[in-house]
């Protein structure tokens, strides 16, 4: 008897035990097993349950195919578990009626399964396993993130300065808080004590943490975007608190604080715009606001200012290039002449109130559109399953009219009937994504928000 075998991962993890190497490994100890000679085996490399696409079931259809075509030559259809092609109980028991009509008996390494009223009770109680095991699988991923929130355990992966305690290589959850790493954590901890005191700007902060050895640590340069997510999206976990997403409520943290809830709210201040930065050296004196803002037409070196003492002994504010080598050296403009063109210039380009508001519902748009992708693609192979299900139809009436031969009208409603298979797996498999992206809009549309307004 000849067997082809079927290896499938519903992740893009590997792990031990469920790789294709180590599927295709027992699958062929079995067929050895049993007297069966391979003749074929089919393996979806690499796909993930995530990735919805026909694609994710191109080796699966071919398989099909080849026991279509190839009737009475081949016996046994050999998986691991009933689990690798089918987790919802009506697509296996339709996948293994068409087996059947091609004279192919299913086979599960690991399950006892046959044509015996034993075997078949059995093989039904598997399948619907795998379809619960597989919806109480999402529940639970939803209900144990709440749960961990509420513990005061963060349940994603830690921001720069922790060590992540989940291993999901290996399937491990979080049970513990997420501890300080013994070296980044105070480096942050200084930069935003640091910050909160007023001695650093947003953009000398980066400079700092390099300073510092980050750089030396995390084998890549401090960048702004980092700054900007330690002071925005993870400042309040830095501060011992876990926002909750579903429900808009703070939780306190079990992690250890870098920083006091007061020198979070300094931190937010700051931010705002309500408490300044100190100045060193009158870098960015309050006299001149323009110094290094506007750029020189010639050289492109930014602007400096003076005030020179005039006859009578008063001071008269001016800018001017300080490049020596400029063709506008010792050639300056009054103060008041080029703020009030500068703001007039921002006026010019300033946002109006009606284009941030569209930018505002862009963003969300665009994020709602990307966050249905899971509802997009249950759309797309419901109509798939329907023009396959007209497709069918017209097989029928075509045999009917006589257009097909018995023949032929086997060939075409085999072909069909297995693409339709083949999609409805699909189609069962896209019901499962929404959760994630109907619990996480609301957040990201709170933070979209915040940061345009």
């Amino acid at each position: 008897m000849k067997a082809i075998i079927y290896t499938r991962v519903s992740s893009d993890e590997q792990v031990k035990g469920t790789s294709l190497e180590h599927q295709e490994e027992l699958c062929r100890k079995y067929c050895k097993e049993k007297g069966l000679e391979v003749d074929l085996v089919f393996c979806e490399e690499g796909q993930s349950a995530k990735d919805l696409s026909l694609q994710n079931r191109k080796k699966f259809l071919e398989a099909l195919e080849f026991c279509r075509k190839n009737k009475d030559k081949v016996q046994a259809f050999v998986v691991l578990r009933v689990d690798r092609f089918a987790r919802n109980a009506d697509d296996h028991f339709a996948i293994r009626k068409i087996l059947a009509t091609y004279g192919v008996t299913l086979h599960s390494v690991t399950e006892p399964i046959g044509n015996e009223p034993v075997a078949k009770l059995l093989e039904t109680f598997l399948a619907g396993i795998a379809e619960f095991d597989n919806a109480i699988r999402k529940q639970r991923c939803s209900d144990g993130m709440l749960a961990r929130i509420n513990q005061g355990i963060y349940p994603w992966k830690p921001p720069i300065g922790y060590r992540c305690m989940q291993n999901k290589k290996h399937g491990e959850k979080k049970t513990q808080p997420d501890p300080p790493h013994d070296e980044i954590f105070p480096i942050i901890q200084r930069a935003l004590k640091e910050f909160a005191n007023g001695l650093h700007s947003q953009s000398e902060l980066a400079r700092k943490l390099d300073e510092w050895g980050l750089k030396d640590l995390t084998g890549k340069k401090s960048s702004p975007q980092l700054v900007a997510r330690m002071l925005k999206n993870y400042l309040k976990y830095y501060a011992g608190i876990i926002a909750n997403p579903w429900t808009g409520k703070d939780v306190e943290g079990l992690h250890t604080p870098m920083i006091t809830k007061d020198e979070m709210y300094q931190i937010l201040m700051i931010l705002s715009g309500k408490k300044r930065v100190l100045t060193k050296y009158n870098k960015f004196n309050p006299d001149f606001p323009l110094r290094r803002t506007v750029m020189c037409g010639s050289c492109s070196r930014g602007l400096t200012g003076s005030a020179p003492r005039g006859g009578m002994g008063g001071r008269y504010n001016y800018y001017h290039c300080g490049n020596k080598v400029c063709v506008e050296f010792g050639r300056s403009i009054k103060k008041l002449e080029l703020e009030k063109e500068f703001f007039a210039y921002l006026a010019l380009i300033t946002p109006k109130e009606a284009f941030l508001r569209a930018l505002k519902e862009t963003a969300i748009d665009m994020w709602r559109s990307k966050g249905h992708r899971f509802e997009l693609e249950v759309e797309k192979w419901n109509k798939k399953m329907e023009m396959l299900e007209a497709k069918k139809k017209r097989i029928y009436e075509m045999r009917e009219d006589g257009s097909y031969t018995k023949e032929e009208f086997v060939e075409r409603k085999d072909e069909v009937e297995n693409e339709m298979a083949a999609t409805r797996i699909s189609s069962n498999e896209a019901l499962g994504g929404p959760y994630r992206t109907r619990t996480c809009h609301p957040l990201l549309a709170k933070q979209v928000l915040y940061q345009m307004s």
